[in-house]
């Protein structure tokens, strides 16, 4: 479970605590795998590929060119432009056409490097051979328009007469990479090579508020399960076997996942430098003998996590987008928020009304939420003479208010159980707001110019006891707790007016400070259902009839 869905529970569950802090405070009565660590892989499992290691058909003598001085390589396609260095044949950037960063250029998702930290995203090396960063030739470069595939073809001689070949291809149309890996043994004997195609350290430049822990976050779907490391408390690199469909760093719109087409690799998760994680695949060898090839196929995906084009392209690769526990629900609800866009063109507004499309769906259930408490406060005088009368007799004071409440048709749990059932609702439209990448840089009105983001209206230009420097001014959030204060004011409480007033300010108080950071999208679809309960509850104070039962 990522962050922001850990904090959308917390919250929701805080709100669920008003409900049953009223009701009931103040009136009467999936296992995960096993990490293994790292160990040398036995020369046992299967080979490389799904097909055994072959003599390789009569060839003319592969002769490799030691380069003298590193090149770049542009890759340009409808939705990609890659640059690639013949230095481990590594990525320099990848970026999506479609989506841009803050300063309006296409998003890199290649991960910035540190001084003396050699970059290993996407490239392939011979375990104990002469590592990611040597220099590659470039055999073949690519050709033609962006509206065609493009190839370039990499070449390394590795000690023992081994030689790698990499070829990679981006395709239109796709945020992926088909990537071949050859390894020839021109050497008189056999061999167990090691492969291993990595990405990372890192991912992207530095996270904005709300989109993930920065670096990224490394995951692996092992055996059908997500599986994620804190790399922080990694001392050595977790080797995860079984059947893996994909590992990846990512964070809550993008990603970079490497997908193995054949063999059976072991998912690897480590760390570079600035705790910064590094998600490879590991291909472990059997023996080569002299003049075989053996070929291992690998897909890269990285781009965005659109759910939609993520299922199109298999390998369960639209788990990377964690919906939560209710995700069966959320999926619809990603799907709604597309669709109202087209006739809005807005997402905010689009957040808007699916917020007020929740609220009619579940009028009823809030109908019969308020009245319940109304009955509640209604009944409170006469509760408060049965405890006065029985306060030292508690079994007599609980049995009278029963009876009380049996008398006048009302349940006690009346005004939390329709709550809790729109709770699952609740939680999905939120998951599904926090993972939709639609809202990545989309604006709605005013300061709100991203969606994706927190809202920051300006710095303050001071040091703020206990927060720091330019600690950012958000409109958003201080509008969600005075829309939360004024709902628990106009809400009926029975039960104690010191702790009701405690509450009072205690919850809108803890709310503000819990989304703070909360992209704006997600604070917005809040305050709007706020607003929307504080109408419904204003209606009810003004027009809804006391019960004759309870004045009885």
């Amino acid at each position: 479970m990522g962050d922001m869905e850990k904090r959308a529970l917390l919250a929701s569950a805080l709100a669920l605590l008003i409900l049953i802090a009223y009701q009931f405070f103040f009136a009467p009565p999936p296992p995960r795998p096993k990490a293994e660590r790292a160990e040398e892989v036995p020369a046992a499992p299967p080979a490389v590929v799904p097909e055994a290691a072959r003599p390789a058909p009569p060839r003319p003598p592969v002769a490799v060119r030691k380069p003298e001085r590193e090149e770049r390589i542009r890759l340009e396609t409808d939705l990609l432009e890659v640059t690639l260095t013949n230095q481990g044949g590594t990525v320099l950037s990848w970026r999506i056409k479609r989506y841009t960063d803050e300063a309006g250029q296409p998003l890199d998702l290649a991960p910035p490097h540190e001084p003396g930290e050699p970059p290993i995203s996407l490239a392939a090396w011979v375990e104990g051979g002469r590592g990611p960063d040597q220099l590659l030739e470039v055999v073949t470069r690519p050709s033609g328009s962006p509206g065609q595939p493009q190839t370039v073809l990499f070449r390394a001689a590795e000690p023992g007469g081994l030689i790698l070949e990499k070829r990679l291809t981006l395709q239109p149309g796709k945020y992926q990479a088909d990537i071949e890996l050859r390894l020839l043994n021109r050497g008189a004997g056999a061999t167990t090579p090691n492969l291993r195609v990595a990405w990372g350290p890192g991912f992207r430049g530095a996270a904005k508020p709300g989109a993930g822990p920065p670096g990224g976050q490394a995951i692996a779907l092992v055996g059908g399960k997500r599986v994620t490391e804190d790399v922080t408390k990694l001392t050595e690199e977790a080797v995860h076997k079984g059947e893996i469909s994909w590992v990846a760093v990512q964070d809550s719109y993008f990603a970079a996942a490497l997908v193995p087409v054949g063999g059976t690799p072991a998912a690897v998760i480590g760390k570079g430098a600035g705790d910064r994680p590094v998600a490879a695949l590991r291909f472990a060898g059997t023996a080569l003998p002299g003049g075989a090839e053996r070929v291992q196929a690998v897909r890269f995906f990285g781009g965005p996590k659109e759910v939609e084009r993520l299922s199109e392209l298999g390998h369960d690769l639209e788990q990377l987008v964690d919906l939560g526990w209710f995700g069966f629900l959320a999926r619809p609800a990603l799907y709604l928020l597309k669709f109202l866009y087209r006739f809005t063109g807005n997402y905010g507004v689009v957040i808007l009304l699916v917020t007020l499309l929740q609220k009619v769906a579940f009028l009823p259930l809030t109908q019969k939420s308020l009245k319940s408490m109304q009955a509640m406060q209604m009944l409170q005088p006469k509760v408060a003479a049965i405890r006065e009368r029985h306060k030292n007799n508690r079994q007599k004071m609980n049995q009278e208010t029963m009876e009380l409440y049996k008398r006048h048709g009302v349940n006690p749990l009346g005004g939390c159980l329709p709550m809790v059932v729109q709770i699952p609702i609740f939680i999905a439209l939120y998951n599904a707001l926090s993972s939709s990448v639609e809202l990545w840089r989309a604006p709605f009105i005013l300061w709100i110019d991203d969606l994706s983001a927190p809202d920051t209206l300006f710095v303050l230009p001071f040091t703020v006891p206990f927060l720091g420097e330019g600690f950012p001014f958000r409109v958003l959030p201080l509008l969600m707790g005075a829309s939360m204060f004024i709902q628990q004011k106009m809400t009926p409480t029975a039960g104690d007016p010191r702790q009701a007033q405690m509450m009072l300010y205690m919850m809108p108080t803890l709310f503000t400070f819990l989304f703070w950071g909360f992209p704006s999208g997600l604070v917005l679809y809040w305050l709007g259902s706020n607003v929307l309960q504080i109408a419904h509850q204003y209606y009810m104070n003004r027009f809804s009839q006391k019960s004759p039962a309870a004045e009885a």
